[in-house]
């Protein structure tokens, strides 16, 4: 690992030698967003980052829920920055490289639809901004800023990745596009000549606390993607599961019994080591619509709150 990260900041220098043309795109941060079915963190997702992007490109990938209206609304509200398209036909690499080929700025940033940045204090995300902004012009870097992981609730993390890292974005070239790595994930194919580069101060939350359906279907999905033997399609790798697992019971009552199961691994989000939470996530916080039960001192279930947020 030390041997091909010396190699790559070795070739990093190549532009500054005059080997490669510099990065060709004017100053400035773009994010891309790819949807489907995330109405439950879309809007603070965005309005976290407008003021630390100068353009975002969110893709829907064929949503049934309220996702298509949000993202028309922030349109309307933010016409110079917010741009919408809609493939629902495509899968996530050819979106992904469909949203890249709309941006226009030097950097690119892959921002998800539950990721909420810190707008304010000494975590906020305009500082990384600033360190993007003042790199070396003429050379290529691939960015990965470390954010802090809620899931379940609003108040618990996953002992085994409290923080993440990720995240990523970089400069933007026709170089970089993604395709699907080795385990059958989908990742940025990114040139040795990419200075590689870290940003260890949390700036925003991966919020992954959603709907026992939306969480089960991410861990389904994660599975389907590592499984050798698996069919050609998700929803015959679901029915499978189904059957196999959860004795045919039907997908949100499967949903339900893998969340309360999952949830129990769970800890108390740590406030003395990472930033409080978000601004735009604040409100929330008096008004949640999921709530971990405790007994003892140790999580046993989730609840949904009804009518709340």
């Amino acid at each position: 690992m030390r041997a091909r990260r010396a190699v790559r900041e070795v070739c990093a220098l190549a532009p500054t030698l005059g080997l490669l043309p510099p990065p060709s795109r004017p100053a400035g941060i773009a994010a891309i967003i790819r949807v489907r079915d995330e109405d439950e963190w879309l809007e603070p997702a965005v309005r976290s980052i407008i003021g630390f992007v100068d353009h975002v490109v969110i893709g829907d990938n064929g949503s049934t829920d309220r996702t298509p209206a949000i993202m028309q609304a922030l349109a309307r509200e933010f016409p110079e920055v917010v741009e919408t398209l809609t493939l629902p036909d495509v899968d996530i690499c050819r979106l992904t490289n469909a949203l890249i080929e709309r941006t226009r700025h030097r950097f690119i940033v892959r921002w998800d639809a539950d990721f909420v940045a810190q707008t304010s204090g000494p975590a906020r995300i305009a500082r990384l901004r600033d360190w993007l902004l003042a790199l070396d012009e003429r050379r290529y870097y691939i960015v990965y800023p470390r954010m802090v992981e809620v899931t379940g609730d609003l108040w618990h993390q996953d002992p085994t990745h409290p923080t993440r890292g990720d995240a990523h974005c970089w400069t933007a070239s026709d170089d970089v596009r993604y395709v699907y790595d080795p385990e059958g994930y989908e990742a940025p194919k990114v040139p040795k000549w990419y200075a590689m580069r870290g940003w260890d101060e949390p700036c925003f939350y991966h919020v992954n606390v959603k709907s026992d359906r939306r969480m089960f279907l991410s861990h389904l999905w994660k599975r389907y993607l590592l499984d050798r033997t698996r069919p050609a399609d998700l929803q015959s790798y679901v029915d499978r599961v189904l059957k196999t697992e959860f004795d045919g019971q039907d997908f949100g009552a499967a949903a339900h019994a893998w969340t309360q199961g999952w949830v129990r691994r769970l800890v108390p989000f740590d406030a003395t080591r990472y930033p409080a939470h978000p601004e735009l996530l604040r409100p929330v916080l008096g008004r949640p619509r999921y709530r971990l039960r405790v007994e003892g001192g140790r999580v046993v279930g989730r609840e949904t709150l009804e009518g709340a947020r």
